[in-house]
């Protein structure tokens, strides 16, 4: 789960996370907030105007088993718009494969995606209802990675202070607002989400997702949070899909680099783009 820009950054939020989800900012709160709040806080903080972030993506089976996928990510504000280029740069079977992401501000537009995969030599655009599917093998969805529209749920506090890792946490739950039930289980396939953000930091440290179907729940969690060009970075996010009480397969997103505030330039951010790929 992601809460970013108009949306919950969940993982990638809500953990989110995705890797602008990676990537919140050090505030310092003292006063009582409402859960809704909160969220906001949280979804606005700064992150950079823009990023370059080298990731490996390390996928884990029942049995323990890992398949290693190394990527780039090019990410450009514009104003409170959010353009995402993903890039796969490894292994050979996946390579040159790109998913990209415009996540705009009105809480009403649909994000546009996009993905090419070079196999097909053809660029798929994503219908919003895609993006409850796996990404890219993934134990997180295209949504975890976009983020959620914060208009769309409503917030309550589980509970107002709770230890994680050291730091006191808020424990927020998110349920779709009746008006927006349908619209927010298609986009997302949960039926409810909880949050722990951190007070101190105002980064989510651990999450869950509630699956519509299979009686799966997803915990996220974060770890290994540094503080990068004064912006609190996550740099270790991780998924693990239950069924029943018992792990289906575990997802990490392991950052070995990230460059907040780089040179991004606009045509980056093109269907053409994808095609060129690592070229």
């Amino acid at each position: 789960m992601v809460i970013r820009g108009h949306s919950i950054r969940n993982l990638a939020a809500v953990l989110c996370v995705s890797c602008t989800l990676l990537a919140p900012l050090s505030v310092s709160v003292a006063a009582e907030y409402s859960a809704e709040e909160v969220i906001r806080l949280f979804d606005e903080r700064y992150d950079g105007d823009s990023s370059i972030t080298d990731i490996t993506m390390v996928l884990i089976d029942k049995r323990d088993r890992q398949r290693i996928r190394n990527l780039k990510l090019y990410s450009k504000d514009y104003g409170l718009d959010t353009k995402t280029l993903s890039l796969f740069e490894s292994p050979a079977d996946i390579r040159g494969t790109a998913y990209l992401n415009f996540d705009w501000n009105e809480s009403l537009r649909d994000d546009d995606s996009w993905l090419y995969l070079p196999a097909l030599q053809r660029v798929k655009r994503l219908a919003s209802s895609d993006t409850s599917d796996s990404f890219l093998g993934s134990d997180f969805t295209y949504a975890d990675i976009n983020g959620f529209e914060i208009d769309w749920y409503d917030y309550s506090f589980i509970n107002e202070s709770e230890m994680v890792d050291g730091e006191d946490c808020w424990v927020i739950e998110m349920i779709p607002k009746p008006e927006f039930k349908d619209r927010a289980e298609e986009a997302t396939g949960y039926s409810k989400m909880q949050s722990w953000i951190s007070k101190e930091k105002l980064i989510q440290l651990r999450g869950q997702a509630w699956e519509l179907r299979g009686n799966r729940i997803k915990f996220f969690t974060s770890s290994e949070v540094e503080l990068i060009e004064d912006i609190w970075t996550v740099k270790r996010l991780q998924a693990i899909t239950t069924r029943n009480n018992r792990q289906e397969h575990a997802s990490i997103l392991q950052i070995n680099s990230i460059d907040y505030n780089a040179e991004v330039t606009d045509d980056q951010f093109t269907t053409e783009a994808m095609q060129r790929g690592l070229d």
